[in-house]
């Protein structure tokens, strides 16, 4: 996900790539499923972030994950939280929009994308166990200087329970090239994410430029947002939505809304959710605790159950998280030439 200068994406995101989110399948294995015990933050860092009061999270991801995860942390340190949800490219612009005119607010942001961190990594504060003592329990190959990958998600379909039976419910990306879905998909403009984009550059190499062709045939209807997507498929507009993560659509599947989620393969694509401390921040020791507290053992089972979702250092899903063994992780090193040529395939092209 980023903003104009995240677009241009360089070797340094490619290393991360490679040398990170590749370790995906190897989550079970790697040295982190050893447990290690929380570390309490500096009793100075504490008292300094109270007396600040205040963080303000800007994060893509679901609303109901930043304001349940701000409440809970409220709860344990008495801070209050505020928090600014969009799409990535309007969260990036309004982002860059306040750094660079001295006006920043945010103290922590969070977006499916290393871009913006390894493009602009002067806006995000130097981080390491020194002050954020719960950063021992991630690998190194999930820790950069300026920001740690947080959670992977895979990439998900979710459809309409009323419209669609879970028999009948695509299981690969390319069973929803099949014309009985013609007029009833709602797909996600990949180009509004590095994520989204992520996704397309995954199912692309699995199965051709021809099936983008023939998903572009489909006469969908296209959604900026997979948040505002899972709405509309709530509501039997759609019978499904695609790409889109599981987060968007939990709390609607606890209130008994006709929706599910399903996890397709022909690829199994995951996608990093990072997160940094701004440099800038109006509350950098609140963020710093912050950051802490969600590298915790609460911090972590919360977010777990909150939707289903992957934490690097829970590999096996002991804390309640979900592996993602099968997935394959999706690359941001995508050439300009090639998102114009798959956008054109697919018919989003702008």
């Amino acid at each position: 996900m980023s903003d104009q200068a995240g677009r241009r994406t360089g070797t340094s995101v490619f290393r991360h790539i490679a040398g990170g989110v590749g370790g995906l399948l190897l989550l079970t294995g790697m040295a982190a499923a050893q447990t290690i015990a929380d570390a309490e933050p500096p009793e100075a860092l504490v008292k300094a972030a109270q007396a600040e009061g205040n963080i303000t999270v800007y994060s893509t991801a679901d609303e109901n994950q930043s304001k349940t995860l701000l409440a809970a942390f409220e709860k344990r340190y008495g801070i209050k939280g505020t928090y600014l949800r969009f799409p990535t490219v309007a969260l990036m612009q309004r982002f860059s929009t306040e750094y660079d005119g001295k006006s920043v607010r945010a103290d922590i942001l969070s977006v499916s994308s290393p871009v913006p961190y390894e493009t602009k990594p002067d806006r995000f504060a130097k981080i390491d166990p020194s002050i954020i003592p719960n950063m021992r329990k991630w690998a190194e190959r999930w820790v950069r200087p300026n920001y740690v990958t947080w959670t992977t998600d895979v990439v998900a379909l979710v459809y309409n329970t009323d419209e669609v039976s879970k028999a009948d419910v695509p299981k690969t990306w390319t069973d929803t090239a099949d014309p009985k879905w013609k007029g009833k998909i709602l797909l996600t403009d990949p180009q509004v994410a590095d994520n989204y984009l992520g996704w397309l550059d995954a199912v692309e190499r699995a199965n051709g430029m021809e099936f983008l062709r023939k998903l572009a045939a489909q006469n969908y209807t296209v959604t900026q947002s997979g948040a505002s997507g899972v709405q509309m498929v709530a509501a039997g507009a759609h019978a499904f939505n695609m790409p889109t993560f599981a987060a968007f659509s939990s709390q609607l599947i606890a209130k008994k809304a006709p929706v599910a989620i399903q996890y397709l393969t022909g690829p199994m694509v995951a996608s990093p959710r990072d997160i940094a401390v701004v440099a800038a921040a109006p509350n950098p020791n609140a963020a710093r605790l912050y950051l802490n507290w969600l590298m915790s053992e609460e911090g972590i089972k919360l977010t777990c159950s909150i939707s289903p979702t992957s934490v690097v250092s829970d590999p096996e899903g002991k804390l309640g998280c979900v592996p993602a063994r099968n997935a394959e992780p999706m690359r941001f090193d995508v050439s300009d030439e090639r998102k114009r040529a798959m956008a054109q395939a697919l018919g989003v092209a702008r």
